[in-house]
């Protein structure tokens, strides 16, 4: 199913389904028309998810480091990041499901980082942001990438059993602590690898994934009385709600709710 994002910014994206939806969380194109008299700024909630952006048109600033037209390999998200598109700018995108970059990428990035010509697979990222920069419209391009995306990745190769289901366990629990009742490793072990394939603990995944529950519902009812909607989330009061909310999204509760609720006003 293709969505559409009716705005100043001209996206569209693709959902895979089937065997790729268990690696693939996305497959997006975005542009900024050159007649536009601005920048586009977008934050990008965190997921502790990571992916490929082929910039196909201009220089783009991303946490304010500016990259160029290329292959940009992004670093896990930890944190809410700022992408600003200029007037002109074409982007295409894939964003892979948590823990997949590793295998895909070989490694973890620590920051987001243009990709030389280097070695086999490099040369052939670059080569399809080649291709995608023929001129495809959306469609085209999230066609092409999906295309290249089945024949990349190895629908058979999974993560290791014990980390899906840790993924899992996190997904329904509060607590870190039940990692420990429903998996055979030690708490070493589990974060072992974590660190390994997403640079990150699981207990820094539970608040990713608390914190982008707690974004979602007050998108969905922004005037929810925050001390309650803290209860009901697992943490312990709406202060701390507000220190995990500063730290993983950049913006408090309150503000986020504010934001929700013009925008809403405004349509």
């Amino acid at each position: 199913m293709i969505y559409r994002v009716a705005s100043v910014l001209d996206f569209k994206m693709y959902q895979p389904t089937g065997l790729l939806s268990k690696h693939v969380q996305a497959v997006w194109s975005a542009s900024v028309s050159s007649q536009n008299t601005r920048s586009i700024d977008r934050w990008l909630h965190s997921d502790a998810c990571s992916g490929i952006v082929f910039n196909l048109s201009g220089n783009i600033v991303f946490n304010e480091t500016e990259l160029p037209t290329g292959v940009i390999l992004l670093p896990v998200s930890k944190q809410t990041q700022l992408i600003t598109l200029p007037p002109g700018s074409h982007v295409v995108g894939v964003r892979f499901n948590p823990a997949i970059s590793f295998d895909v990428f070989g490694t973890l990035y620590q920051q987001a980082t243009v990709l030389d010509d280097e070695d086999d697979f490099s040369g052939a990222l670059n080569s399809l942001c080649d291709q995608l920069s023929k001129g495809y419209g959306h469609y085209g391009r999230i066609n092409t990438l999906y295309r290249w995306l089945k024949k990349l990745i190895d629908p058979s190769r999974a993560l290791p059993c014990t980390l899906t289901k840790a993924l899992s366990v996190l997904e329904k629990t509060t607590t870190v602590a039940a990692l420990s009742e429903n998996i055979s490793l030690s708490q070493r072990q589990i974060e072992r690898q974590f660190q390994q394939r997403m640079n990150m603990t699981p207990k820094y995944y539970q608040r990713i994934l608390r914190v982008k529950e707690t974004l979602n519902s007050l998108k969905n009812s922004p005037n929810t009385q925050l001390a309650d909607l803290a209860l009901n989330k697992g943490f312990a009061d709406q202060a701390h709600m507000t220190r995990e909310f500063k730290q993983i999204a950049k913006i408090t509760p309150r503000q986020y709710s504010k934001l929700i609720s013009s925008a809403i006003t405004e349509s």
